[in-house]
């Protein structure tokens, strides 16, 4: 018997697939680090991730806004880190892992991502806006939280001294004249804040 005041159902919208959409980014990532953003085409994307190319432009405008995403991805769970003690010898850890960071599988597919957006604002944009910048804001909050806690001088520029613990260690690690180890990033981080401490 037919329910005339019922209007007939209409069969679910086709949803986006949240598992096709995972399967890109993995697959992008592995090219990612095979060769760096210009070494796959959208095509190869597609074909490692077993979907149709028109499947990837549901998502993204372009390969590099994908290949992008997908290193986002895989760097999200890197961020968060609960230091144990003060905010200075938390910044004091921070550093030291950054330098062991670099030398691993992700942090040179950083130091590639970097050279190969450099050029490009639209994607230099990006990487530091999901990148770069969170990573150096956590910074810039253990340095207000040392001032305030009177571990680092009242005058000192978190700016400043962000680009003193760092650049060090990105010139090592991109000239490849010495190794960037804990042994350097330890001496390192003892020089630069004995001129703010």
């Amino acid at each position: 018997m037919t329910n005339h005041g019922t209007p007939p159902r209409r069969p679910p919208e086709r949803p986006r697939s949240e598992e096709a959409r995972l399967a890109i980014l993995e697959a992008a990532y592995n090219l990612l680090k095979k060769g760096g953003i210009s070494s796959a085409s959208s095509d190869d994307i597609a074909k490692a991730a077993g979907v149709s190319k028109a499947t990837l432009y549901r998502w993204w405008k372009t390969k590099e806004a994908i290949m992008l995403e997908a290193f986002f991805e895989k760097m999200r769970p890197v961020l968060p880190y609960e230091a144990k003690g003060s905010p200075l010898q938390a910044l004091r850890e921070n550093v030291v892992r950054g330098a062991a960071w670099l030398n691993s599988e992700d942090g040179r597919l950083a130091v590639r991502i970097i050279s190969e957006v450099y050029e490009d604002p639209n994607m230099s944009r990006l990487f530091l806006e999901h990148f770069y910048l969170p990573r150096r804001a956590l910074q810039i909050r253990l340095i207000k939280e040392a001032i305030q806690a009177g571990e680092l001088r009242r005058d000192t520029d978190p700016e400043t001294l962000v680009d003193a613990l760092q650049g060090p260690l990105y010139f090592r690690f991109q000239m490849g004249h010495a190794p960037v180890d804990k042994k350097f990033a330890t001496k390192l981080v003892d020089l630069v804040l004995r001129a703010v401490t």
